[in-house]
């Protein structure tokens, strides 16, 4: 422990899919080593990899400062789905906005504040449970003084 630094293994932290013990809490993470698996082919991985990449370029907001995946998946829907068939695609508060790109991103036209950014989650939230009697959870965290989602 270096003022309050501490390494710990993957095993102390219990990754599963998309959880850990650090949810919940006040810890972060600043810096991680991997162990990769040997016997694959390089070329083959780099190339999965950029497939990845551009993937994700071509279907989520990267050409704006943006929060997502916002909501968790509730199986066996996707988040974005309903958001988009409630119709929520492009509408904004102040200056955040529900990604015309990926309706489960919020992007920040410029200036955006944490508020907007709250009040659109909490109307999106309520659009999506009106419509489909699904509440959508947040996968984000909001650090700071906020009501809860």
């Amino acid at each position: 422990v270096v003022k309050g630094m501490r390494s710990l293994t993957a095993a102390d932290l219990g990754f599963r899919y998309r959880t850990s013990v650090l949810q919940g809490g006040n810890q972060v993470v600043l810096e991680a080593t991997f162990q990769l698996e040997p016997g694959h082919d390089p070329a083959v991985v780099m190339a999965d990899t950029l497939a990845g990449l551009n993937q994700r370029r071509a279907t989520q907001p990267y050409d704006l400062p943006n929060c997502g995946s916002v909501f968790r998946n509730p199986y066996p829907h996707t988040a974005g789905s309903l958001i988009e068939q409630s119709g929520l695609k492009g509408y904004r508060i102040g200056n955040a906005q529900v990604s015309e790109r990926h309706a489960n991103f919020i992007v920040n036209l410029g200036g955006a504040s944490a508020t907007d950014i709250q009040r659109l989650i909490r109307h999106t939230q309520a659009e999506v449970e009106a419509r489909w009697a699904v509440r959508l959870q947040p996968e984000v965290k909001f650090v700071g003084e906020f009501s809860t989602l």
